[in-house]
């Protein structure tokens, strides 16, 4: 079984091989200005944390120019904390916080409560805010957050395990929603409640019914002054599916706009402040595709169909001439591959920069096929450095978590 194949650009693995190393998400700012790449590194990878299991957080250094044909050194992890609130999708949210050198932030469960740290690397120093964070704006003033044990129930793979759900017997909560933090102060308020939420997708005709909800997914756009979420209903049985109603508001919580999505929209991508990149239905007919989506006036447009035929994990470079995508394994031959490439949007053109070795998204038992699991995949989550030359992601294809660098120079310069 091969590890990799088609591959058009050097890759180079930036973790050791003593544990699981990832980073978590696509979307979030993994690599800062100084060539220092946030990682998580924990001591399995095939059953889901529970309470007590600590992930150790670091960082490891981006190759030096000339150095891109072979690997970094071993035991190149700089350990500068750990955290119990963290899964295998979107690990603690670590990322580099905008504005603040040598700053990061991510969440944490301590002294009973979930909250977040922000965490200066280099002078050691902490500061504990209230609330988990969800997403956090680009300039790092402002977090969104949301009931991350009401998430773990949607999802195990996405929230935290120590706390139950306040809320859980409720369908549409007053009480809980969407809540915006600022980050310097920690001081947070709800902005959007579910009840208002539900209300609004049933008077849309985007619910048949009250049902339960939660927001699984949510960004600010690149200035902060508006936000998009995912709100999706639970199954009605475990592993089954859901409706996903698209909604975006202003930073404050009004001026709220629901977009059609007839039940379906996955991954996406703020283009600017106005348009979002995002795989969903583009109809009754429940045809599914990539769509750029004037947040605005409600445009739609499609992008090249022809190219992107399955849902990825989307985002521009940094210069907005490229968007990076790829592919959940390809469960038609028994390597189950994982397809990277990025697209170029003046060329209307895209390549191929590998296929990378995966595992089934599910598991087959005497009973069928059991989906229980799938949230412990490794999902490649591909990420734009900063210079727009190179992109990570994580992978399993060597038989262990790992992050791996691409060098991506030589097809869009």
């Amino acid at each position: 079984m091969p590890k990799v194949a088609d591959l058009t650009v050097p890759v180079v693995r930036l973790t050791p091989d003593d544990g699981q190393y990832f980073f978590g998400y696509y979307d979030v700012p993994a690599a800062d200005e100084k060539g220092r790449h946030l990682c998580h590194k924990v001591a399995f990878r095939d059953r889901f944390p529970t309470p007590e299991d600590v992930a150790l957080l670091g960082y490891v250094r981006l190759p030096e120019p000339g150095q891109k044909d072979r690997p970094t050194e071993p035991g190149n992890f700089a350990i500068f904390g750990e955290t119990k609130a963290w899964n295998f999708q979107q690990g603690s949210m670590l990322q580099w916080l905008g504005g603040q050198p040598d700053t990061c932030i991510y969440n944490i469960f301590e002294d009973g409560s979930l909250g977040a740290c922000v965490h200066n690397v280099v002078t050691g120093a902490r500061r504990i805010l209230p609330r988990p964070v969800a997403n956090v704006s680009q300039d790092g003033t402002r977090a969104l957050c949301i009931n991350m044990s009401r998430v773990y129930d949607f999802r195990p793979g996405y929230g935290y395990e120590e706390l139950p759900d306040p809320f859980a017997s409720e369908a549409a909560p007053e009480a809980d929603g969407v809540w915006v933090m600022d980050v310097q102060t920690g001081v947070n308020r709800l902005v959007l409640n579910y009840a208002k939420l539900a209300d609004l997708a049933i008077g849309e005709g985007a619910l048949a019914e009250m049902r339960k909800v939660v927001v699984n997914h949510i960004t600010f756009n690149p200035s902060a002054t508006r936000f998009m979420f995912l709100l999706r209903t639970f199954p009605d049985q475990p592993g089954g599916p859901w409706e996903t109603i698209l909604m975006t508001a202003s930073a404050d919580g009004s001026d709220l706009r629901l977009h059609p999505t007839w039940g379906m929209a996955s991954h996406y991508h703020w283009r600017n402040d106005e348009e979002l990149l995002i795989w969903m239905y583009t109809g009754p007919e429940r045809k599914d595709a990539l769509v750029l989506l004037n947040d605005r006036t409600g445009e739609r447009t499609l992008v090249d169909e022809g190219f992107f035929q399955y849902d990825g994990h989307c985002s521009y470079s940094p210069d907005g001439r490229w968007i990076l995508y790829d592919s959940y394994p390809d469960g038609s031959t028994p390597d189950y591959m994982r397809w990277l490439g990025v697209y170029s949007v003046e060329q209307r053109k895209g390549f191929t920069l590998g296929r990378f070795r995966s595992e089934p998204m599910y598991r087959v038992t005497p009973d069928g096929e059991d989906w229980s699991l799938v949230d412990l995949r490794c999902d490649l989550h591909p990420r734009w450095m900063p210079d727009s030359a190179a992109v990570t992601f994580d992978s399993i294809h060597e038989g262990s978590r790992a992050i791996y660098w691409v060098d991506v120079s030589s097809v869009v310069f």
